[in-house]
């Protein structure tokens, strides 16, 4: 009888050579990141004057906790118990976000594009392609936990151990893997490689903000969020194992189910009801807008929820970010009443200007997937019969590229809108209505420039995609890190993310506001021109 996993060999070593470039790209960005982090972390702890102190006040603000994790109470901080306690969450979700879509395409995609069943169709056991996607999660998890402990090692934090740094280290690993193992299960639960994308990246992102709600709240519930439980491993200080090896226990769990699943269904199918269509397709749907905008109505919806419910955890929390002045007994004391209601104000503001950094990147996000759509379609064959109708390719693309844009667009002003009024509901002060003037002014040009980046790739070079998802993602990073790691002031100026000038805190600079809309349509024409000129696969 065949064996389930047989030849799970040959498929890791197909799939290593497949994902060399993506790994490599992904592996050196994670490293950078640590090392990066842990450096300046050390230059800032180890200079004298005041710079640590406003650090350490900064990283205590509840907006803070949110955003980054709630600092470890009542030990000394020092260069390795703040790192480890800024760095914790943020790697989690950066690892979690490079080994997601990899176990995606490992199994579920492969189903998709026909691959797996032609492998299948040799002597390939019905396990060995998610054999070979959790060997593949472990060997790159191996290499991550050797970079990690080396960098830090090598830097000598102040009030690093090697038991702390082993520590640090092998939670973000355990963590990773079971990200990655979820993530594996959703491929064989959903029917399509998209649909189990979309739920990995929404447990992910729900796991975030409950982290984020009860870091501010209370953080004896944190263990409520698996990203939490690597924050209760408390390196360098506690050093405790217990989330380690829940993490771990976890994810054998998860593995056992995705295992015993690829066993048991059939190839190309999912264990996800799915909703039966109707018989015959509504008339509407012979436009080409109407047709995409139906497809991809799940994915909008998705994020849709996501920028509602982010946008009233963030804006919930505003009024402890703002009362943060007046619960300090010496400011009290140096202020009078107008100064500390104003010192609010203005943290307030500051803090909206980092909320809208992840907002833009939300309607990025959303805009730029419908827009690389145009190349699925294709490789998948959907175009195929459009393209043998009378419809223009100019058409075709423009539908693609306009409804991306309008995605971004309401993603981002929901999710602004959703922080502004129930911002406002929580503040004993409301904020006026031109700081949201302010914060969609500068948003939105960002956003369609962004996006309309992507229409420039997909238009002529649609195989580097991947270098849009990486520009994007270092613009946001340094501008969100930039002050915390001690970048130049001007490290983010490469990417529009750096030229939102802290809105709502200052007001747009209008040469910015003409280059992004200009930007903005030239890429728009030049998406359209490409797609006209290239071959359609």
């Amino acid at each position: 009888m065949l064996r389930s996993d047989r030849h799970v060999g040959f498929l890791l070593r197909a799939n290593l050579k497949q994902n060399l470039k993506y790994s490599l790209v992904w592996i050196v960005i994670l490293e950078m990141m640590v090392a990066s982090g842990a450096f300046k972390m050390q230059t800032i702890m180890e200079s004298t004057g005041k710079g640590v102190q406003d650090l350490l006040n900064m990283l205590r603000m509840p907006g803070m906790a949110g955003l980054f994790g709630a600092m470890p109470k009542g030990v000394a901080l020092n260069s390795a118990t703040v790192f480890a306690g800024v760095m914790m969450v943020f790697m989690v979700i950066l690892d979690a976000l490079y080994v997601m879509p990899l176990m995606v395409k490992n199994t579920r995609g492969q189903e998709e594009s026909g691959l797996l069943e032609m492998v299948r169709a040799r002597t390939v056991g019905r396990t060995a392609a998610v054999a070979a996607a959790l060997c593949e999660l472990v060997i790159v998890n191996v290499i991550l936990f050797v970079l990690y402990v080396g960098t830090i090692v090598s830097l000598n934090l102040k009030g690093a151990d090697f038991n702390g740094t082993f520590l640090f280290t092998l939670a973000l690993i355990a963590a990773n893997l079971m990200f990655g193992v979820f993530t594996l299960l959703i491929a064989q639960l959903a029917s399509t490689a998209r649909g189990a994308n979309m739920i990995a990246y929404t447990v992910l992102g729900a796991a975030y903000l409950v982290r984020t709600v009860t870091d501010i709240e209370n953080t004896d519930w944190t263990w409520l969020s698996p990203i939490g439980w690597a924050q209760k491993t408390n390196a360098y200080s506690d050093n405790n194992y217990w989330p380690v090896l829940l993490m771990f226990g976890v994810t054998l769990l998860l593995a056992a189910a995705a295992w015993q699943l690829a066993k048991s269904r059939d190839l190309g199918t999912g264990i996800l009801p799915e909703r039966a269509g109707r018989a015959r397709a509504a008339g509407y749907l012979r436009s080409i807008p109407a047709l995409l905008f139906r497809t991809t109505w799940g994915v909008v919806l998705g994020w849709l929820i996501g920028a509602v419910v982010a946008g009233g955890i963030f804006g919930g929390v505003l009024n402890s970010v703002g009362d943060i002045l007046k619960t300090n007994p010496l400011y009290r004391q140096m202020m009078s009443v107008t100064q500390v209601n104003a010192a609010n104000k203005t943290m307030v503001l500051s803090f909206l200007a980092l909320y809208i950094l992840l907002f833009v990147a939300f309607g990025v996000v959303a805009g730029a997937q419908v827009v690389f759509r145009l190349k699925e379609d294709e490789d998948k064959g959907y175009l195929g019969v459009i393209h043998a109708t009378k419809q223009t390719r100019q058409t075709i693309s423009l539908s693609y590229y306009l409804i991306g844009l309008a995605v971004s667009l309401v993603v981002f002003v929901v999710g602004i809108l959703m922080v502004y009024y129930t911002g406002n509901a929580s503040l004993k002060d409301p904020l006026a209505a031109e700081y949201l003037t302010r914060m969609l002014v500068a948003g939105l040009p960002a956003v369609f420039a962004l996006v309309s980046l992507a229409t420039l790739l997909v238009g002529w070079v649609p195989r580097l995609s991947a270098v849009f998802w990486v520009y994007m993602g270092i613009g946001l990073l340094v501008q969100m890190f930039g002050s915390l790691l001690n970048l130049p002031k001007d490290s983010g100026k490469f990417s529009p993310f750096g030229w939102l000038n802290q809105a709502p805190l200052h007001a747009v600079q209008t040469p910015w506001l003409s280059a992004m809309i200009i930007i903005t349509v030239v890429f728009l024409i030049l998406g359209v021109i490409g797609y006209r000129q290239r071959d359609v696969a």
